[in-house]
């Protein structure tokens, strides 16, 4: 298989080094070494590598991997099922939280759903999750409704979605800044 090139217009850190592009199949092995850095002491756990693997083989396109020159730092997983995308799972690696990674991926993420015909994209997070709370309003996300015991018995999870009107405007806004045509 050939290897995929950058987004067009996916951006790169003042450094010139990270880097944004869909997944390919042979970075199974980068998702499972990402989650052991980034989750393995997180009391939520690692994300079952079945999960991982349907991500590369089945939602490449919608899926992204930031890479500092060879090194995986960075992931956002995302499922379609009809014409609702669920963002699943962003995460940086520790040693890259607080630069330009989390937008990166995020940007790459915006300009997928909002070149596709969907009707929503719905985020779920946990409440306390405050940072990732701020991403999903700042792209529009309103919660709409709140699940217990999502992930096991006392687990609670906030659904929010970002509806048809919300990515128009978003792909207005990205059309204005040439980041998609």
């Amino acid at each position: 298989m050939e290897a995929r090139q950058p987004l067009e217009g996916t951006p790169v850190n003042e450094g010139g080094r990270v880097v944004v592009r869909a997944l390919e199949s042979g970075d199974y092995a980068h998702l499972r070494r990402l989650e052991a850095e980034i989750w393995g002491g997180d009391a939520a756990g690692q994300l079952c590598p079945h999960y991982l693997r349907l991500c590369t083989e089945l939602f490449p396109d919608w899926c992204f991997l930031a890479l500092d020159g060879e090194r995986p730092v960075g992931y956002v997983l995302n499922f379609v099922n009809g014409k609702v995308a669920y963002c699943a799972t962003l995460a940086v690696h520790p040693d890259y939280q607080k630069t330009r990674v989390n937008y990166l991926l995020i940007r790459a993420m915006v300009a997928r759903l909002v070149t596709a015909d969907l009707d929503a994209c719905r985020f779920l997070v946990e409440p306390g999750n405050l940072d990732a709370r701020s991403v999903h309003e700042a792209l529009g996300a309103r919660v709409v409704g709140e699940v217990e015991d999502f992930y096991h018995p006392g687990d609670r999870r906030l659904w929010s979605v970002i509806d048809r009107q919300d990515l128009a405007r978003m792909r207005a806004r990205y059309a204005r800044l040439r980041l998609v045509s």
